[in-house]
Formats: C-alpha cells, structure tokens, sequence
C-alpha cells in the first residue's frame, strides 16, 4: 500500500471523527493537519515495507535451518584424468593433489586474461598399472593409439576378424603381473551407446587360456558397513560427493576381475597368423594381447568409435589445507580462512595427535568440536561487520544518554571503547571482512588440554562453479611429487562439469517444494515433475511426463513400457550454456532418478 492511498484512508477516518463529511477534501483542513497526515502515512508505508522484509528473511531463515549444507552448499566440479605411474601396481590416494590452471578474463580489463590454480583430488583408492592400451584389433583394421585422443591405422588385412570380436594390445614395460585392472570404456556415437554397453557386460574376455569377465565398476576395496559408525562416527560431506561423483562416471568404468600373469602363453598368435600375416608386432613380446568376445550384432560400424585406456579415475575440484591455532581456556574459537569455498573438514588434532571427533555421544563431552557456519548459532543474519558498525553508531547517537551516568571516569571509558571499536571496524574493512562468512571451530579441549595446545586442523575447500568448463586434454601436475612417480602429466579425459555455488533463495524455495511433495521418494508423475523442474531450475521452462515404448537393445527381446520425460528447454539460458554442462546435467537426472524411484518402467529423456 503507497503513501497516498495510506493517507487517504486516514483522512477519511479523521473526517468521520471528527462530524465531517468522509469525502472532505485536505484543504478544508488546517495546513498543519496536512503535514501531520504525511508524515504519519510516511512512517505507516516504511513500516509496512520492513515488515513485508521482515517477512523475507524469516522464510529464508527457515529455509537455511531446514537444508544442511550438503544440500544448499557449494558443490565441486567433476572430471575423469589419466595418469601415467612409473611403478606397477602403486596405489593412489584421495589425499593426492592434481593441480592445473584455468584461463579467467578479467571482466574489468577484456584484453587480460588471468590465470588460476585450480586443485584436483581422486575420489577413489585404486591401484594403477604401468600397462597401456597402444593398440586395438577389429574387423580388418588394426589401430595404434597414440593417446586418448588421436590414434592410427597402421594395418589393413584382406581376411576379417570375426564380427563382434575386439583385440586390446597392451603395452607392458615390465614383466609384473596385472592385478584387477580397470579399463575406462567410452563410444563417441550416442545413438550406439546403449546396444554397445548392454552387450559389453556380458562379454566374455580370453587371455590365452584364462577366461575372465568384465564387472562394471571400479578396482576399489568396498568399506564394510558398521552400524556403530552410523552415530559414531564422523560421515563428511566430502564422502556423499565422492559418492555421487562415482555413481556418475561408474557406467563408463569396467574392472578385470582376476590376474593377467605374463607367463601365461597368449592367443596372439591366432591374430597374427590368420589376419595381420608377418606383422612386425608378433614378435614383441612387451604387447600382450586381450580377445573380448561380444557378439555378432555389435558391428565394425561400432567398434571404431570404441575408446579403451587405463588408469582412469574420477576427480572432483577439491584443495587440501592446514593449519594450526593456539587454543586457551575461554578463547576456544578456531576460525576456517581461505580464499576458496569451504567444502569439509578433514580432521582436528592437538599436538600429540590426539583426534578431536565432530559427535561424541558419550557421557563424556570433552574432547570434541563444533563445526559452525556463519549465522546458524543465533537466529540473525547480520555479520560481525554489521554489529561492529551498529555498535559504533549506538555510541554516537546515545553519547548524551550515556553521559547521564556522570562522571569523569565514564566519560574516559566511553572514549576508549569509542576508539577500540573504530580501529576493530577500520582493520575489518582493511582485511576485506565484507567476505562470506567462513565457518569456524568450537573445541571443546579434553582435562589434558584445558592449559592451552595447539589445535591443528586439516580442511577441504573447493572453487564451485569457477572449475566448470576445463577443457578437454588440458594438463595437471601432480602436486608433493615424492608420493608418486608419474612416467608423465595427468591429463583430464573429460571437462569439468557439475560444480555450482550454493543454492539462492529462489532454489531454497524449489527443493522445499520438491521435499514437501516427494518426501524423498518419486512415485507419481508429479513427483517426477517436482523432482524436474528442482534438478534443472531455470534451464528448463517446462516438463512432460508421458508411457511411452521403446525398442529394447537385445536382439532376443521385443518392446518394452517406458516413461517419456519431455524437456522444454529454456532457450535464453541454454544457449550460452556449454554442452557438455547439459548433457551432465540430463544424465545426472537420469541417474538420481533412476535411484530415487520405485517405478519398475524404464525412463527415457527428450528435449525439445
């Protein structure tokens, strides 16, 4: 309601009042009355304004104590990177650091272009080989692969290799055994993609006279499950993503369950002398030769859009750092500063090495902390900056109110919390303290440390969206060298998707929604749309849900029921969009769908 209307009403109140006629003009009035009703109209639309602010904050509040940060939070990018160990078998760590750089223009200055480290860590322990894959075999075709992104014909024969059959050479420097190697598989035509990877999980892989399977996943121990640790124990953030990363990228990763012994005679001579006669590649022994029999209906049409490498691994954008605090008595507040957004804490430790532990449930409540985020210990948004600068503007205005106490002593004491407050807010304003809140630690110290130690704390931050789009083929450096010998660079075999800052207002409100209507499960065609229009936001303008049917990928069988999920894309936003963002964007909702649902019908996705 605006000013004039709220003055109008108050005049007619005044003239019925008073025994005037409702329809009075402000003229008939004294002037002072005029200026009265202003002013009191100005302050009812100022306090109707806060409150509809009020109002605001108070839904946004709730939404922020209602979504744990893993839901609103920042989320890291994602990729997939070769490595090139120098040692057989060596194991790698989710604590290894892959470090690159991404061009940023400067949006002050066009003509610049900065440059910006960007971390890289593993989301998985696996083992890597120094074995690679420099060769491939199909129909008449034998293919050299100089690397993950160009490779050669070098020989042509007159005589075909069976349809459905694929020879991987790989290339051993050593003569050590290959354990449960995992191959990272990908075909470059979509519309092949699902026939070829249907039939490669049934296909059957000969080493001479071994016969061994491929199981879709990784070459990583599985955790066993405890159900202490389930209130126990710590559960990070850092592990749903891992988790959700590995999930992604798992349709693409097949392990060869079993050891590929040198001394074993291979079959390669059945290659050499029935296809490719008196090639220079039958006597080099550092090749040994893998059959992966298919079948018939895979074609050469197929097999030629086949990639095949080793020593894959998934990667999100996360950067490992340290520090150490001293803590004493009361002053027990660690504060988390970096740059970068903060994704997890990895552990807290005194100088003895003792853990302290996020939950304790014990009777004992010593020996812990708290982790906390800006803001979420009172139920008030405003940050330390603001109250620095609400106290100093307290002291100016109520100076006389103050000064009433009386005294000398008073007056000198104002004085010096006057000045200790000013230098406080000039030295935040120096230190850039307008900053996002960075979390920050509450220890409580255990009866050895309650003297004072040295907190020493190990964090997670990552960059958010700012990691997207790392091109193809671009080069990492393996960060800390001594923990592994690499034979050369790391190189990113996908780009970089899925990172995103935290969720805004506007998306709060959708995933509540989604919440309220789904309560986590997707079941009717409303959920499915709910879930949607949440996972997409404002790419997306609007969502179908249709039965559909669909060919099925085996030969043996007919057609199948599906449900047809129809995208109307919004086109202001996905044309600047990469396309690699929405393609990771329609598969990650496929994925989460497929999980979430108790639909037993396939889905199928189509954009318009």
């Amino acid at each position: 309601m605006n000013q004039e209307r709220i003055k109008d009403r108050i005049l007619r109140k005044a003239s019925r009042l008073w025994g005037f006629n409702e329809l009075q003009t402000e003229s008939s009035f004294d002037p002072i009355i005029g200026l009265l009703l202003t002013a009191c109209a100005s302050e009812l639309e100022k306090l109707n304004t806060d409150l509809e602010d009020s109002r605001s904050r108070i839904i946004e509040r709730v939404l922020d104590l209602m979504f744990p940060e893993e839901v609103s939070g920042v989320t890291p990018s994602s990729a997939v990177v070769q490595l090139f160990p120098t040692e057989n078998n060596v194991k790698i760590s989710k604590y290894n650091q892959f470090k690159g750089t991404k061009k940023i223009t400067n949006i002050y200055n066009p003509t610049e272009v900065l440059h910006k480290d960007v971390f890289f860590g593993p989301t998985i322990e696996t083992t890597l080989t120094t074995a690679k894959v420099e060769y491939l075999a199909y129909g008449n075709s034998l293919k050299k692969i100089d690397n993950f992104f160009f490779n050669d014909i070098i020989s042509t024969s007159n005589n075909f290799i069976p349809k459905g059959e694929l020879w991987i050479g790989l290339k051993c420097s050593d003569t050590e055994n290959i354990i449960n190697p995992t191959f990272y598989i990908n075909i470059n035509n979509s519309y092949q993609k699902d026939l070829f990877f249907y039939y490669l999980r049934q296909a059957k892989i000969y080493f001479g006279n071994q016969e061994f399977t491929f199981n879709e996943g990784y070459n990583a121990a599985e955790e066993n499950f405890n159900f202490e640790n389930i209130v126990s124990k710590n559960y990070s953030n850092l592990d749903q993503i891992n988790n959700r990363v590995n999930s992604f990228y798992l349709p693409n990763f097949f392990t060869l369950s079993g050891t590929i012994n040198h001394a074993e005679k291979t079959d390669s001579d059945t290659l050499f002398q029935h296809y490719f006669l008196d090639h220079k590649l039958e006597d080099d022994k550092s090749i040994i030769w893998l059959r992966v029999e298919l079948t018939e209906t895979i074609g050469n049409d197929v097999l030629e859009n086949v990639s095949v490498n080793l020593n894959c691994l998934p990667v999100v954008n996360k950067r490992i750092s340290r520090a150490s605090h001293r803590v004493t008595g009361a002053l027990n507040i660690v504060p988390i500063d970096s740059d970068e957004f903060f994704l997890d804490l990895d552990y807290v430790s005194n100088d003895e090495g003792y853990r302290y532990d996020l939950r304790n449930y014990n009777d004992n409540k010593s020996g812990t902390v708290t982790l906390r985020h800006g803001g979420v210990s009172r139920f008030d948004q405003r940050r330390a900056s603001d109250l620095l600068q609400q106290l100093l503007e307290l002291i100016k205005d109520e100076t006389a109110s103050f000064m009433s106490i009386g005294n000398d002593a008073t007056r000198e004491t104002l004085k010096q919390i006057n000045q200790n407050v000013a230098a406080l807010y000039q030295l935040s304003k120096e230190k850039d303290f307008e900053k996002p809140n960075n979390p920050y630690l509450t220890v409580n110290a255990t009866s050895k440390d309650e003297a004072g130690f040295f907190c020493n704390i190990a964090f997670w931050t990552t960059l958010g969206d700012e990691a997207n789009d790392i091109k193809i083929g671009t080069v990492l450096s393996l960060e800390e060298a001594g923990t592994m010998l690499l034979e050369k660079n790391i190189m990113l075999v996908t780009p970089t998707v899925g990172g995103r800052k935290g969720l805004s207002t506007k998306d709060k409100i959708l995933e509540y929604r989604n919440s309220l209507l789904t309560r986590g499960r997707i079941v009717t065609i409303a959920d499915i749309k709910a879930y949607g229009l949440n996972h997409f936001k404002n790419t997306i303008t609007k969502i179908e849900v249709k039965k559909g049917t669909k060919k099925e990928s085996s030969t043996k069988e007919g057609f199948a029921r599906t449900i047809d999920i129809y995208l109307y894309k919004n086109t202001e936003i996905t044309e600047i969009m990469k396309e690699s963002e929405w393609h990771y964007l329609c598969d990650s909702f496929l994925i989460n769908l497929k999980k979430a649902s108790s639909n037993v019908y396939p889905y199928t996705l189509n954009t318009i």
